[in-house]
């Protein structure tokens, strides 16, 4: 008798097993058939080995993250005539997260000041939390991460797809205003592709590349859309593209990723374990990435980052009027500020302070009694922007 159940329970727990095994599958295969839909593989047979049209026309969007867009599901571009499907934006004055977390950048500080001013618009994002928070350490910000994709599970937002799984190698790649400084440089990105795979997922066999073709003009028309810049960029993307699913490239299925959704992007990356960052060309973006995913892999820490999140970010969040404070606090402080400040003026001033940078808040800032004479040995003139962006303005 004790022999009968014996057996029993062993055929129980391998159909048990066996489900699980099934449960796995299923899930790698919905990962994979968001990636993949069969029947847009019938109509892109070619995958990145097709030409580029010789003029190649964009569709524009104006604003970054409003909330009508912030929900719509990502892009995934398959075959080369798909890339001018990709959204164009020609204002980053949105959702800037890379400068306004790190507070770095032209006019960061404008950049926190929109995201408290649309509330209605950016209300529970991961900025918006980081900044009502007021709590300017690294951790705080990666907890609002980790909030924001507990959250987005919990309401099985994008639930199938949002991150990359064991086999897929993640590369974002920003393009559109800094493709002028990688023109020359972007084999660097191939030859990293592969070097990856080589060394740490030779299993790996698909590849996704996550861009928004972005132009963040400026209040000095710096950084405008340019025809032949986006030109560049759909070259660049087709050309790594088509390298990486060659033999020699590595043989990857690969695929260009493109959301409106910044926070949905993001997050995307940082919890995808294969993440790719080739340091071509200067992101405050790749900065946050770098530590975040480094973090989020650690179940203890992803714990303990939570924790933090439920007990110093949260409660903030619920402070009648806190919004309000701390939106007038930026609109002050941005009033004194000059327009031709350098970019990391910020990191200057708190290096020369001998200040340790993630315990300086806005309120600090608005406190230092030289404000005006501290920013007056940054201010570069208009004189330090390129001919183009000068010539801009004077016929602007």
């Amino acid at each position: 008798m004790k022999s009968l159940i014996k057996q029993v329970l062993v055929l129980f727990l391998l159909l048990s097993f066996a489900g699980d095994l099934r449960t796995m599958g299923a899930g790698t295969q919905s990962f994979i058939s968001v990636l993949v839909d069969p029947s847009r593989m019938d109509t892109c047979v070619n995958g990145f080995n097709d030409e580029l049209p010789a003029n190649p026309i964009a569709t524009f969007f104006f604003d970054m993250m409003p909330r009508k867009r912030r929900l719509a599901e990502a892009k995934f571009i398959l075959c080369t005539k798909e890339l001018t499907d990709l959204p164009v934006v020609t204002s980053n004055d949105a959702y800037r997260l890379g400068n306004a977390v790190e507070r770095q950048g032209i006019d960061w500080i404008g950049a926190r000041r929109l995201i408290l001013e649309e509330s209605n618009a950016y209300k529970g994002s991961i900025l918006y939390n980081f900044l009502l928070g007021g709590i300017e350490e690294q951790r705080a910000f990666v907890s609002c991460v980790v909030a924001h994709k507990q959250n987005s599970e919990r309401l099985r937002l994008q639930h199938e797809n949002i991150r990359g799984d064991n086999k897929t190698i993640v590369v974002p790649l920003r393009l559109s205003d800094k493709v002028r400084f990688m023109v020359e440089d972007y084999p660097v990105i191939n030859r990293a592709i592969l070097d990856y795979k080589r060394t740490h997922c030779p299993w790996c066999d698909t590849l996704v590349i996550m861009t928004l073709l972005v132009w963040g003009e400026d209040k000095n028309h710096m950084f405008a859309y340019s025809y032949d810049e986006y030109k560049q960029s759909l070259s660049i993307l087709h050309a790594v593209a088509k390298t990486a699913q060659s033999t020699r490239g590595g043989g990857f299925r690969v695929m260009i990723r493109s959301t409106l959704d910044a926070d949905n992007d993001f997050l995307f990356s940082a919890y995808s374990p294969h993440l790719l960052l080739p340091m071509v060309t200067p992101s405050s973006w790749y900065r946050l990435l770098t530590y975040c995913n480094r973090v989020v892999f650690d179940s203890q820490r992803e714990a303990t980052l939570l924790s933090f999140y439920h007990s110093h970010i949260e409660p903030k969040l619920q402070i009648f009027g806190r919004r309000e404070q701390l939106l007038t606090e930026y609109l002050e402080l941005e009033s004194k500020i000059p327009d031709d400040v350098t970019a990391n003026w910020f990191q200057s001033e708190v290096k020369r302070q001998g200040l340790n940078e993630g315990l300086v808040t806005i309120s600090d800032i608005a406190q230092w009694a030289t404000l005006p004479e501290i920013l007056q040995s940054y201010r570069v003139g208009l004189d330090a922007y390129d001919v183009t962006v000068r010539s801009m303005q004077r016929t602007g």
